[in-house]
Parts: structure tokens; C-alpha cells; sequence
């Protein structure tokens, strides 16, 4: 694991997309909206991952996917490939992933996908978003707890 320690909140990097919410952050909120084009998600995509090759501290993140089901073929796809892409940078700084799921159906399809192909990193679903919040501050906690402990051994050796 690599080095870190919380930065100072100044150091943290937002993500230059509007979908995604830096109120919190290192908490990073986005929610996918009601109607988006095959060019708003590649860009939403694309901002990820510049995001990613230069955000190396700990993160936790809360997504809403109410509006997953309305997502067509080629978007599905295409943020499945994203996460495959972003894998590197979750399995090193995603304390935790909150999925915001308010629908019981669509909460047990997310499960579902999930234990087919489960993620490499804490992930949780919620029907509520105070809950979501909640869920990913426990899980930032322990990921910097986590990452100031590997660097204290490092230290030492």
C-alpha cells in the first residue's frame, strides 16, 4: 500500500464534471441523472479517470443509481469498462463505495451483480442517503487508519 495521510482539505482534488458533488470530500458523491447522452457519460468517464491519475489519497464514495435501469446498452457497457480501468486506483484508495438504491428491486440486482462479480473494495448498498454518508465516513476513517499504519511500518524498517 502506499504512503498517505489525509491531506489538508485544500489538497483535495475535485473532479470536473457536474454530476459528481465535492461537498464532502474526500467523500465524493455522483449520482447518475434521469436522461444522459453516450457523450455526458464518456465525458463523466473520462473525468474519472483523469481524476484518478492524480488523486492518490484515501476516498469513499457515495453514488446514487436510481437512475441506473434508464442507462441503454452502450452506456451499461460503458461504465463497465470504466470500472475495469478504475479497479487500480479503488483497490488502492476506495475506503468504501455506497451505493444509494432506494428501490428494494434495483437494491437486489445491485446485490446480485455483486456476488457474480463482486468489487475489490467495501461496498454497501442504502435506501437512504443520510445512511450512505454515514456508512462511507466509517469506511474513510479506517482506510486512512489503514494507510497511516502500512506508512508507520514502512517507517520503521
Amino acid at each position: 500500500m502506499p504512503e498517505a495521510a489525509k491531506p489538508s482539505e485544500t489538497e483535495y482534488l475535485e473532479i470536473d464534471h457536474p454530476w459528481v458533488s465535492h461537498q464532502h470530500v474526500p467523500i465524493y458523491e455522483f449520482a447518475f441523472p434521469a436522461e444522459a447522452s453516450d457523450e455526458e457519460l464518456a465525458a463523466f468517464v473520462r473525468a474519472r479517470e483523469d481524476w484518478a491519475t492524480r488523486a492518490h489519497y484515501p476516498v469513499a464514495w457515495v453514488v446514487e443509481l436510481s437512475n441506473l435501469t434508464k442507462a441503454n446498452a452502450m452506456q451499461r457497457r460503458t461504465f463497465a469498462e470504466h470500472l475495469k480501468r478504475f479497479e487500480g486506483h479503488d483497490v488502492l484508495w476506495n475506503g468504501g463505495s455506497a451505493l444509494i438504491v432506494p428501490s428494494g428491486w434495483l437494491r437486489g440486482l445491485v446485490t446480485a451483480v455483486f456476488w457474480i462479480s463482486p468489487p475489490k473494495f467495501p461496498h454497501q448498498a442504502f435506501a437512504k442517503r443520510s445512511d450512505a454518508l454515514e456508512w462511507a465516513q466509517l469506511q474513510l476513517d479506517a482506510k486512512i487508519a489503514e494507510c497511516r499504519a502500512h506508512s508507520q511500518v514502512r517507517a520503521t524498517r
